[in-house]
């Protein structure tokens, strides 16, 4: 009761200034589906920020069922982002790979950020929690979640979606073997070029890394606290370009592997 309680609240609360939430058949649709889904997943149930995942489904597909399956395999997918404790965040490996390549691309920013206590990054914790449903106007939001999954192809995500142990034989089958690339997008293929344990990197890293970028000299000059940090992050709601984000994202992701792949070089040497 309190789970259905509280998904109560996050559904009146969730895409406010969209006129189809006006209905309140399309809010009962919102409050059905989060509900049945920490049913099933009783590990996760309900978080703050599912609703924001959610509601692009309820208002392109207009089959309650097919909205329903879309979500949950969207959570398949991100449902490690929800899975918090009192000493772990969900995307705390998504944050400190976001630390490092900020490192990398912005040395000067990284520094200061960390001066100001901000090493960890948390204040970007909502922009990969909802994949930035709340920085980008919900149309842009859903162009960066389409270029995020087409660039993040894998021919074999499909087994994602099978049992465990259908995934644990394929696993024993292809041990040794190495995977083909040319089915690849050009991402994970650049991705592939790092050898590293925390390759490949998600799209949405450099997402947010270009967003911190595009933002490095209002830091800098601005920012004499977090919550400075935040209120910064937080006046561009609803302003960012998603092309342009898009573009400064891919321009840092091959800055990155290059700095990664000469670094590893020069090791090796």
């Amino acid at each position: 009761m309190h789970t259905l309680h509280q998904i109560g609240l996050y559904v009146k609360r969730t895409d406010r200034t969209l006129l189809f939430y006006n209905k309140p058949e399309n809010l009962s649709k919102l409050q059905d589906i989060l509900s049945v889904y920490a049913w099933i997943d009783i590990d996760v149930g309900y978080c703050q920020g599912m609703s924001d995942l959610c509601s692009p489904m309820i208002i392109l597909l207009e089959n309650e069922a097919d909205a329903f399956w879309c979500f949950e395999r969207l959570m398949r997918r991100l449902r490690g982002n929800f899975q918090c404790t009192e000493t772990f965040v969900g995307v705390q490996t998504q944050l400190s790979n976001l630390a490092t390549v900020t490192q990398v691309i912005d040395p000067k920013l990284h520094q200061h950020l960390e001066t100001l206590g901000g090493g960890n990054y948390l204040f970007a914790f909502r922009m990969l929690i909802v994949l930035f449903r709340r920085e980008f106007s919900f149309c842009d939001s859903l162009y960066l979640w389409e270029m995020m999954w087409a660039l993040e192809y894998d021919p074999d995500l499909f087994s994602l979606y099978e049992e465990l142990e259908l995934n644990m034989e394929k696993a024993e089958g292809s041990k040794g073997k190495s995977k083909p690339t040319q089915k690849y997008r050009k991402y994970e293929r650049e991705n592939m070029k790092i050898k590293s344990v925390d390759a490949p990197l998600p799209i949405s890293v450099f997402l947010v890394a270009s967003v911190l970028k595009d933002k490095s000299s209002v830091l800098l000059h601005q920012a004499r606290g977090l919550d400075d940090v935040v209120k910064i992050l937080n006046d561009m709601t609803g302003n960012l370009d998603a092309k342009k984000a898009c573009i400064g994202a891919l321009k840092l992701h091959k800055k990155y592997v290059k700095a990664k792949t000469h670094c590893n070089s020069k090791s090796m040497g």
